[in-house]
């Protein structure tokens, strides 16, 4: 068959014009092979590609052809073969392309060049495997092309600016009042409010509060939270990895469909599973946080707070958040060039400057999500609405205590039948299928990713289990029972950390075989399937608060864990945009041996790490300090169920943040 991806050299076709020559012009295409029924490849392409599940279509090829190198191929041909050559439309039922209106110079390129590309194409198709196809240009990149730097570049530049003003200033400020010149000054609070504030943005004292070690009891119990946290993004980056790999031109295509075969891939082909980690442990520090509150305040919880906690934890989340979108809607798009970079920098570029509104308001997994501004964001967007929904649903149970058992179980019942509805009156499969040719266009037009994945309600059920057990611990706290004297306890969760990633084998059913839709059964299964993740991410995270494997808990208590855990929200932030560099910049389709990958993956994590250092001593760490000096009034007089404590270093840092949230103090 044809290789599905073929690329003429992008340098070398961009090299500067000399004097009279017309500039150096690169497209990229999309070729859509025309059905032959006569031809035994034809018959072959559509039979291979018809398993739909686990192959890419290779009717759809993509192509990178130099026009220097098409005009010349074909000046010889007389206008009859040109003609043979020219492809009537056709119908074409298959994803091919990016939506019309994303890359704003596409028509013009499409007129001049479209019969050119064509012609040249299908002379090649033609001579090799006796085929001809429509083609279809989605970028092209001229040697004369310049950048171009506009308002909204300037301001990006201008706040990155102020940032290091503010930091280099702050810091300067810090060292000048340490007359004992003793690193103990960053460690404790000033004796004014005045001075706190000038300080927020200590580079110095922001190193401490990310690299300290909370002596609170409750702290400590839950230290493991951040080697949860880390193991967690360096997962979800191995994720993303194996998508871009789809998307990147690669020598190895059959090598990728030769593993969707193989049972054993369902345990990463079902790795999507891995964000509801953050869901459950979001979910659990939110309860046990709230618990402590109501206890602090013997009872009395008003609805009043859930406004001020909302306000709190989008102030929270947000500034570094907008500024990777700011820098995705700028200058992502200038850093780099090469025959993809169009496809992967440009689109992202103007999806975030037409949908940034759907992602500040926490709401782009459902408005716009199939023109995704930050892709890996529709978390944020989940998490913030199921985190309102759940501290509503605390408060209550609180306010009419007679009813907890009925609320909470009307909750994981809706958790569990409101997705089973969406599925089975979707016609959706048992599993969130993840298939090689959806990667293509990085699942923005997917419709297991748009309704069997992001949706809020699709996610619901592992939050409000993480909840429960939150609940669940502190109902063990009152009672005074340690579940590390349990063995039955201990055999289960030792059971548990087995079975969890074997649970997902059994979807290998479903790209195995086309079962009938809607069916109920595949609707029970599904959800099922998805909430055993985190009922098991449940058992698991008692265990190791109750230390029932000492090792295993020691492990995860090394202090290394502590800061890498703290910077998973920024890295979380900003892994697509290292990642973009790593595939989107590649020149000629590559081979990726299992070696390259693993170094690849090491790379990739080392780096965002340390963006998100840099994003958190700049923006996230100095942004918190503020928001507590400013809040700070507020919450001694309110004491909120959700808000941070103050600890040793004198600035209110987070204790039991939620979701990516680190703990900072």
């Amino acid at each position: 068959m044809p290789k599905l991806w073929q690329m003429d050299d992008y340098n070398e076709c961009l090299e500067s014009p000399g004097p009279g020559e017309p500039p150096g012009v690169y497209c990229g295409l999309s070729v859509v092979l025309k059905p032959n029924n006569r031809s035994e490849l034809w018959k072959l392409i559509e039979e291979f590609s018809s398993d739909y599940k686990r192959h890419y279509n290779h009717q759809v090829l993509k192509w990178g052809v130099c026009i220097k190198r098409c005009q010349k191929a074909i000046e010889k041909l007389s206008p009859a073969e040109r003609n043979a050559l020219t492809v009537e439309p056709f119908p074409i039922d298959v994803r091919y392309k990016f939506n019309d209106g994303i890359l704003k110079d596409i028509p013009t390129y499409r007129a001049a060049y479209k019969n050119v590309l064509e012609i040249c194409v299908n002379k090649e198709l033609n001579d090799t495997y006796g085929l001809v196809a429509h083609t279809e240009i989605l970028s092209c990149d001229k040697s004369t092309d310049e950048v171009v730097i506009d308002a909204l570049d300037m301001s990006f530049l201008i706040v990155l600016c102020a940032l290091v003003c503010f930091v280099t200033l702050s810091s300067w400020y810090d060292s000048s009042i340490n007359y004992k010149r003793t690193s103990d000054h960053y460690r404790h609070p000033l004796d004014s409010k005045r001075k706190m504030v000038w300080v927020s943005f200590s580079i110095q004292r922001n190193w401490y509060r990310l690299t300290s070690r909370s002596r609170d009891e409750l702290n400590q119990k839950l230290r493991f939270f951040q080697a949860f946290r880390f193991i967690t993004i360096t997962l979800i980056i191995f994720g993303h990895f194996t998508m871009l790999l789809s998307v990147s031109p690669t020598t190895d295509t059959e090598k990728l469909e030769r593993i969707m075969h193989n049972v054993g891939s369902m345990i990463l082909t079902n790795g999507g599973q891995i964000t509801q980690t953050f869901l459950g442990m979001s979910g659990v520090l939110l309860a046990i946080k709230f618990c402590s509150f109501v206890e602090k305040r013997k009872g009395k919880v008003s609805f009043l707070s859930v406004p001020y906690e909302i306000l709190y934890r989008y102030v929270r989340l947000t500034p570094v958040y907008a500024f990777v979108i700011l820098l995705h809607a700028t200058w992502l798009l200038k850093l780099q060039t090469g025959p993809l970079w169009s496809w992967i920098a440009k689109t992202e570029q103007t999806f975030c400057r037409r949908n940034w509104w759907t992602n500040l308001l926490y709401i782009n997994n459902y408005v716009h999500a199939d023109e995704p501004c930050v892709q890996q964001a529709w978390y944020l967007g989940a998490e913030f609405q199921i985190f309102i929904i759940a501290l509503i649903v605390l408060v209550t149970i609180v306010k009419i205590p007679r009813a907890k058992v009925l609320i909470l179980g009307l909750m994981l019942l809706a958790g569990y039948v409101i997705p089973a509805l969406f599925i089975y009156y979707q016609k959706l499969e048992g599993t969130y299928l993840v298939t090689l040719e959806a990667q293509r266009y990085l699942l923005w037009y997917d419709k297991y990713y748009l309704h069997a994945y992001i949706p809020t309600h699709i996610n619901f059920g592992n939050y409000i289990q993480g909840v429960l057990t939150g609940l669940v611990y502190c109902e063990l706290q009152k009672r005074s029972f340690n579940l590390a004297q349990s063995k039955v306890f201990s055999i289960v969760w030792h059971l548990t950390i087995v079975i969890l990633p074997l649970s997902w084998l059994p979807s290998y059913m479903f790209y195995e075989n086309d079962f009938p839709m809607p069916s109920v059964w595949m609707a029970a299964y599904f959800i099922m399937s998805k909430n055993l993740y985190g009922f098991g991410m449940g058992i698991i995270i008692l265990g190791c608060i109750y230390g029932v494997n000492g090792v295993v808990k020691r492990m995860l208590n090394y202090p290394f864990f502590e800061p890498l855990g703290r910077l998973t929200y920024g890295a979380f932030l900003v892994h697509p945009f290292v990642m973009r560099f790593m595939f989107a910049s590649v020149r000629a389709p590559v081979h990726y041996s299992d070696l390259l990958t693993l170094s690849l993956v090491f790379g990739a994590t080392v780096m965002s790490l340390l963006m998100a250092l840099v994003l958190c001593l700049l923006i996230e760490l100095p942004t918190t300090a503020l928001q507590n000096h400013i809040f700070g009034s507020f919450k001694e007089q309110k004491s909120s169920p959700v808000d941070p404590e103050t600890v040793t270093n004198g600035t209110n840092q987070s204790l039991l943040n939620t979701g990516h949230e680190g703990k900072k103090g």
